[in-house]
């Protein structure tokens, strides 16, 4: 393969890296719908099962059902969407989620390997790369870290370079992600007072290991269980200067990840570092709340309540990034003559969403 671009760090891009991505986002802007939150999707559809009194927890079955539906329900809106193999493997899937829309495929499996008593966590694979490469357009991986844990800090960072270099060699980029996950009885808000150093410290030592570093910054804010109470976290200030640290740091392009944060404080987070990240690659905070919605009463009809609750929401992160971004090549130092002629740096638009308010 040739050598398209170089990122900042002297990596070498691949022209089928550079092809992939310029054919889905040639005017720079990706913006990514993540839908591989297996646990996340059990418990909101048997919470929805609950809700209109069916006694039946969800299955492996009811969430390669309801994926499909997200995925038709995109109606080819976002750049990319990012599902798990049992959606991505399923039959006709790819005609569900359209032509257009790049495919983006998560490898690791939903369960990670604890040691040392659960202080860290070692990442593992679901599917190999080499066995869906024809499956998917892009790969994603996701290691679960404790900066304090030097041991599984280590042997994580040494699994996700092998796995960026068999992607590397397979010629697809890679997602890569890093979560900081809570120490055993750490509340919600303790675990935000650690953010900003500890997502510093991360992006410094796994933000090269992939083609994108997925991330996300600290809480503004966290709320109780009956998401009721509320209780700050960190200022917009710190927010701002965390996400700058990590630009600065990591030589790839950096998308924003919601962590379970509702959209209020998602949309507020990514006005706040718009120009630091290349694109958001959100999933729950678009859709979560299409599962309590009354008028979705079957698995099948809660494509329509994603489709009225996600769509909207989508469109307006979709409009800042378009607008406040920078591209996913901004991180390249150099790009050859062919990888600039499959681009088209000048043609931002806004899609933002349009009102008539009288006027």
């Amino acid at each position: 393969m040739a050598t398209w671009a170089r990122y900042v760090d002297g990596t070498e891009v691949s022209d089928s890296v550079f092809k992939i991505l310029a054919k889905f986002a040639p005017e720079g802007t990706l913006d990514v719908f993540a839908s591989d939150q297996h646990t996340s999707y059990l418990k909101l559809i048997s919470s929805f099962h609950k809700r209109i009194g069916k006694k039946k927890e969800a299955t492996d079955a009811d969430v390669r059902t309801v994926c499909r539906h997200f995925a038709r329900g995109l109606q080819g809106l976002p750049t990319a969407a990012l599902f798990n193999s049992l959606a991505y493997l399923s039959p006709g899937f790819r005609s569900m989620l359209g032509r257009k829309v790049m495919l983006i495929g998560r490898l690791e499996d939903t369960s990670s390997d604890p040691i040392d008593g659960g202080r860290g966590q070692l990442a593992k694979l679901y599917v190999e790369p080499e066995d869906v490469v024809d499956k998917v357009d892009a790969f994603k991986t996701l290691v679960k870290l404790n900066p304090d844990h030097k041991e599984s800090w280590k042997i994580n960072k040494a699994w996700l370079t092998d796995v960026y270099e068999r992607c590397r060699k397979l010629g697809k980029p890679l997602f890569s992600e890093t979560l900081m996950f809570q120490r055993p009885g750490e509340s919600k808000a303790g675990l935000g007072r650690r953010l900003p150093s500890g997502l510093v410290k991360m992006a410094k030592e796994f933000g090269s290991l992939g083609d994108f570093y997925k991330t996300q910054v600290p809480f503004l804010w966290t709320t109780g269980k009956d998401d009721k109470q509320y209780e700050l976290v960190c200022t917009p200030d710190e927010v701002r200067k965390c996400a700058k640290e990590m630009a600065k740091a990591v030589p790839r392009p950096m998308l924003l990840l919601s962590a379970a944060v509702d959209f209020e404080q998602y949309a507020a987070q990514y006005a706040l570092v718009s120009d630091c990240f290349a694109g958001p690659m959100c999933g729950r905070a678009y859709f979560k709340e299409a599962f309590s919605d009354p008028k979705a009463k079957t698995l099948a009809s809660l494509e329509g309540a994603f489709t009225r609750i996600a769509l909207p929401r989508i469109k307006q992160i979709m409009g800042l990034a378009e607008m406040l971004s920078p591209p996913w090549w901004h991180k390249f130092k150099s790009m050859s003559k062919q990888a600039k002629k499959a681009i088209k740096p000048d043609t931002k638009k806004a899609i933002g969403i349009k009102a008539d308010y009288g006027y």
